[in-house]
């Protein structure tokens, strides 16, 4: 128990400092007073069950993280790692920002040039989910994310089919209907490929 309340106390002192926050600026996202996170430095107490969970909501780390031991370097590599994380899902944010805002374009284009246009180019923005969906998957892919890449395969797979069915609607075709039924065979193969993968 001894060497917990240690680590306890190290690991809140390092990504304290790590986040460059003052004792106070702790205290304050936690609603305790500096006195009490100067304690728990110090190890003269230890946070509870529910507050460490707190504490590690606020570090971005799992409770585990927080009562084994780590060195300064394990320390900033992790707050690294976090960093790192946050940039990837700001910059997936500004892609699919970024295809969305291609599809307006075509669509106020297409829509300026002929009003008529309108009726078949708002396919365009349902067209722009398949592509995010793609971007989601590389994404997940080299975070190794495996939920993450089954369920954007799977929009990619049941949004290009509305996508083509949705178009074939705009052409007066009304028997496209049967692609969905295709969907479902595909659907389960992709499930059974990444549980397999997960499994073995």
């Amino acid at each position: 128990m001894e060497n917990i309340n240690e680590h306890v106390s190290k690991n809140i002192t390092l990504l304290r400092k790590e986040n460059k926050w003052t004792q106070q600026d702790l205290a304050d996202k936690l609603n305790y007073s500096d006195k009490t996170i100067s304690k728990w430095e110090r190890g003269e107490s230890t946070p509870d069950i529910e507050m460490l969970c707190k504490v590690a909501e606020i570090f971005n780390v799992d409770l585990d993280y927080l009562v084994t031991e780590h060195t300064e370097n394990d320390i900033k590599k992790h707050q690294n790692d976090s960093q790192i994380r946050i940039r990837n899902i700001l910059i997936l944010i500004m892609m699919c920002v970024a295809v969305y805002l291609i599809a307006a374009i075509i669509f106020v284009y297409a829509t300026l040039r002929d009003p008529n246009n309108a009726k078949r180019f708002w396919v365009t923005f349902l067209m722009a989910v398949p592509i995010c969906a793609l971007i989601s998957n590389l994404y997940a892919r080299r975070m190794h994310k495996w939920l993450m890449r089954l369920i954007s395969v799977s929009i990619f797979v049941w949004t290009i089919i509305a996508s083509v069915y949705c178009g074939s609607l705009t052409l007066g075709q009304n028997n496209f209907w049967l692609l969905f039924l295709i969907g479902i065979p595909i659907q389960a193969a992709i499930c059974l490929f990444f549980f397999w993968r997960k499994t073995f």
